[in-house]
């Protein structure tokens, strides 16, 4: 086995690889000055990822470089500024890109020509000259609609930016941070093992054995079954929301949004999302609040009664013209999203069913009237409005405004209807059967925000809701079509794939700002931001208002899908969270990451953390057959 040189100034993955799996390594940094015998060693490892910039080689340094390849010895230089004839011209963010591979003469069973890396966070150095026979391995080609793979011709692949490259037969080069590939959680990672064991093997000259650390986040493999038992994975997620370090003194001034889709390569710190919102803190104090009541936790409950006051004193307006509006967040001071607002206030709605009480609902009232004023005849609002533009009088409800769109309008009329239950105010029923009634009559062809499926899981909760109180037959279809319609996207894991026919959907394949998972109609991605965080509460709603053992059923398995789904980790912000991408073949979290907020690693404290609590939760008082014309019945 060859005995490696390693010049670095900082500890990494691939530092503690090369020390922990018994190979032959000696250490020295860059400012060396009695650097060993070029002699005493058979290859030599160059690493400068975990630095602030590139590594640029010492006056020794470079000289061992130099003698090394003369003598034609295996050389591997990772975010180096200068090796040999070439040095760094500028540099590239490539945050939202992803590399496809091609062998080049690296080869590696378990990866094939077209696979596709995620590198995080990550910057890509352009190098000059290159060697008259360089070549790439992983390149940046752009841009890339696939999920996992992409076949790419010889021609794009050598025009794209080369993130891993031969500069001759004897020197590999990594234009991009490596160091930490394990840390900064790299993906696919079972690809990335297989391609820095590649790496390591030229470097030892033979195959090795190496000894990788336990992955910074796993995922419990679950069966599907024909009930679940979801009292673990709701555990853990309440632990997640104590200690995500998203909760802002107590409670007291709201709940941060959450974890942004960068993970920084060079140290594997994902970014946090510091933006306190309506509809996140609303959301995160739902699940707080029934784990206090229906788990009896005081402290669950204490927190939430706080998130709960700020949310209806801070963020809602008291008086003027624009009394009720509930504001989206500290960024966007003077707008109004009104599903978002209706998840805001949904936990306290919600609690008719689990105590009989309804607290706030003077205030609820309030932002629902305030949001009736510019609400069109056909049920619908236009996707949000901002205090400088919403007209404050009856005249607006006569402009067709309003898109038919679930994304936008379903969980509002869900509100208004759950408002109707408590106040027996007939507007509030009207207007949302309308809206409901155009959302439908556009079905399956809705405007669509993600796909397909986006649409559907975000409808089985109102239709459920609008059949709970209209004990309609056409409504009761209504909610049977639709989630028909969406079991022919359940993956055997008990997740529901993206599905998006002729890819109609605003953010479909749009690399450019807000972006769907889905590239292709058939890959295994689920979305746990835009889709199937809505299931459980869907589900649970609509099994307690139907008595259909189907809905307890797709519940149970979408459960147990979300139990084998979330994080484990040593990390409190990950351990018991959900990101938004996960492939159902992989088990493991990695899709698109095109958009520009909300990418497959981020983490979204209410919409997808706070929701499938909330719905997990929700099936305890399904089974207690709340709606009075229900038979108790022992579900065990």
């Amino acid at each position: 086995m060859n005995k490696i040189l390693v010049i670095t100034d900082h500890d990494s993955d691939l530092l503690d690889l090369f020390k922990k799996s018994g190979l032959d390594v000696t250490v020295i940094p860059v400012n060396c000055y009695t650097p060993p015998s070029v002699a005493d060693f058979d290859a030599l490892a160059v690493l400068g990822g975990c630095g602030n910039s590139p590594l640029i080689p010492s006056p020794p340094c470079h000289l061992i470089l130099e003698k090394m390849h003369e003598e034609g010895k295996p050389i591997f230089c990772e975010f180096v500024g200068s090796i040999l004839a070439t040095r760094e011209r500028g540099r590239d963010s490539t945050e939202r890109q992803r590399m496809v591979y091609k062998a080049s003469g690296f080869s590696t069973d378990a990866i094939s020509d077209g696979d596709l890396f995620d590198g995080q966070s990550n910057e890509c150095l352009r190098y000059a000259p290159l060697g008259k026979t360089s070549r790439p391995i992983l390149s940046y080609v752009e841009p890339i609609c696939a999920h996992s793979h992409l076949d790419v011709s010889d021609e794009d692949h050598k025009a794209g930016k080369w993130a891993l490259w031969w500069f001759d037969d004897t020197m590999l080069i990594s234009s991009i941070r490596m160091s930490n590939f394990h840390k900064a959680r790299f993906a696919p990672s079972e690809k990335w093992r297989d391609l820095v064991t590649s790496i390591v093997e030229f470097l030892a000259g033979e195959k090795v054995e190496l000894s990788f650390p336990a992955p910074v986040v796993t995922h419990k493999k679950t069966i599907v079954k024909a009930t679940a038992d979801a009292s673990e994975t709701v555990a853990r997620g309440i632990e997640w929301i104590k200690h995500s370090g998203l909760l802002k003194d107590g409670g007291k001034l709201g709940f941060d949004e959450g974890y942004s889709n960068r993970i920084d390569a060079k140290n594997g710190i994902q970014a946090m999302r510091k933006n306190v919102r309506a509809d996140c803190t609303g959301e995160i104090g739902g699940a707080l609040l029934f784990d206090g009541v229906i788990n009896k936790n005081i402290e669950s409950e204490a927190i939430a009664r706080e998130l709960l006051d700020f949310n209806l004193c801070y963020m809602q307006v008291k008086n003027g013209e624009h009394k009720g509006m509930i504001r989206w967040s500290e960024l966007a001071w003077e707008t109004c999203y009104q599903d978002d607002v209706a998840r805001a206030i949904l936990p306290a709605l919600l609690m008719q069913y689990v105590d009989g009480g309804t607290p706030y609902i003077g205030e609820i009232c309030d932002a629902l009237d305030y949001m009736l004023k510019d609400t069109a005849p056909t049920g619908l609002r236009p996707a949000c409005t901002e205090i400088c533009t919403t007209p404050a009088d009856e005249n607006a409800r006569r402009a067709p405004i309003g898109r038919p769109c679930a994304h936008f309008n379903a969980y509002y009329h869900a509100a208004l209807l759950l408002a109707y239950r408590i106040t027996g105010k007939d507007e509030y029923r009207e207007v949302a059967t309308a809206g409901l009634t155009t959302i439908m009559s556009a079905y399956p062809n809705t405007v669509r925000e993600t796909s397909e499926t986006e649409e559907m899981a975000r409808l089985i909760f109102p239709l459920a809701v609008l059949y709970g109180i209209t004990k309609n037959d056409e409504h009761k279809e209504w909610l049977e079509r639709v989630a028909t319609d969406l079991e022919k996207h359940r993956h055997p894991s008990g997740g529901y794939a993206e599905w998006d026919t002729g890819y109609t959907a605003a953010c479909a394949r749009n690399h450019k700002g807000e972006c769907a998972l889905l590239a292709e109609n058939g890959d295994p991605v689920a979305d746990l931001l835009y889709t199937n965080n809505w299931l459980p509460l869907g589900f649970a709603y609509a099994y307690m208002v139907t008595g259909d053992a189907v809905y307890y059923e797709r519940w149970a398995s979408v459960a147990s899908f979300l139990a084998s789904a979330q994080m484990y980790s040593d990390l409190p912000h990950l351990d018991g969270a959900w990101a938004r991408a996960f492939d159902l073949d992989r088990c493991e979290n990695f899709g698109i990451p095109y958009d520009a907020g909300w990418g497959p690693y981020c983490i979204e404290s209410g919409w997808t953390v706070g929701e499938i609590l909330m719905g997990l939760m929700f099936m305890s008082i399904a089974k207690r057959a709340c709606l009075p014309r229900l038979e108790k019945a022992d579900f065990a």
